[in-house]
């Protein structure tokens, strides 16, 4: 299995990042003893070097409210697509008229889906849909959230991060966590949201929300991950510094690195309805390791409360 780039929250070949950037590939590979995982560095030098080129099956899975499910197109003209949005073209393969091409619709959303969806029917279904002769399978997704079957546990960190939070965790202890998700909250009710939190992921950043941040500043002091240069060490990480910078402005790595800070806190507040995006699968993965947490460990004195 090849496991491809990583970078700005995001898995993808376009990224700029190995797997083992986010992931740890050692605790992956015991979870999965059977399987053999490659760096995507490692298929493309691989494919480099083959004389004659891997021969493909592509799959895209799509969540589509207008087609049935189950229903599988020969869509070939999507191969244009795999050179000039995805740029399959750099790994060396057969993208002529000998790949096969199938577009599958799964028929349902599974976004935000907590506890999976087993579903045996599509498993069959896929399964006799994806066997192939071919050396080399490559499966793309049109904008599906969730697990399309039942939920499986996460991914391991990779060690420098879990290092560097374990690290801030035992210097701030005992500490309260405060996750804030401004990005659908009614952006009207920010400084009041503040004023509350006091006494008791976005892109359109206005004066209201630097206003309520204003008011959490000068009420107590707030720790970050910038504030404890906790990720300053990435600087000597082996990658041109425009993209390091670029990935540490994003939500991927630094997004980690606040939810074991988040997890491991002794008390984890979240925003109320109206100040926040309340339904957060975020949110809710902070819930879950907390509550494993919690039944064994002392420090956790909560799982998750709301201010008013």
């Amino acid at each position: 299995m090849v496991l491809t780039n990583v970078g700005r929250s995001g898995i993808s070949s376009l990224k700029d990042f190995s797997f083992d950037f986010y992931y740890d590939v050692d605790e992956l590979s015991k979870k999965f003893p059977k399987v053999k995982f490659i760096s995507q560095h490692e298929f493309q030098k691989w494919a480099e070097e083959r004389y004659n080129k891997p021969d493909i099956i592509h799959i895209l899975l799509e969540n589509s409210k207008t087609n049935p499910k189950y229903v599988v197109k020969h869509n070939t003209e999507y191969f244009d697509r795999l050179l000039s949005e995805y740029r399959m073209d750099k790994f060396d393969l057969q993208l002529n008229n000998s790949a096969i091409f199938k577009q599958i619709s799964i028929g349902r959303n599974v976004r935000d889906s907590k506890k999976g969806n087993k579903d045996d029917r599509l498993k069959q279904f896929l399964a006799t849909e994806l066997e192939s002769n071919a050396e080399f399978m490559l499966i793309t997704h049109d904008v599906i959230r969730g697990p399309i079957f039942e939920r499986l546990a996460p991914i391991p960190y990779a060690s420098h991060i879990t290092k560097a939070a374990s690290k801030l965790v035992e210097k701030l202890k005992p500490y309260i966590a405060i996750h804030w998700r401004m990005e659908e909250g009614q952006v009207d009710l920010m400084p009041q949201c503040s004023e509350n939190l006091v006494s008791y992921t976005f892109d359109n950043i206005g004066i209201k929300h630097h206003t309520a941040i204003k008011i959490l500043t000068s009420s107590f002091n707030v720790n970050t991950w910038v504030s404890t240069r906790m990720l300053y060490y990435l600087q000597s990480y082996p990658v041109k510094r425009d993209l390091l910078q670029k990935e540490l402005g994003g939500s991927g790595i630094q997004g980690i690195f606040d939810k074991l800070v988040l997890t491991n806190a002794d008390y984890f507040i979240a925003g109320p309805k109206k100040c926040c995006r309340f339904n957060s699968t975020y949110t809710y993965t902070i819930m879950e390791a907390r509550e494993e947490l919690f039944k064994n460990n002392e420090t956790i004195k909560n799982i998750i409360d709301r201010w008013q």
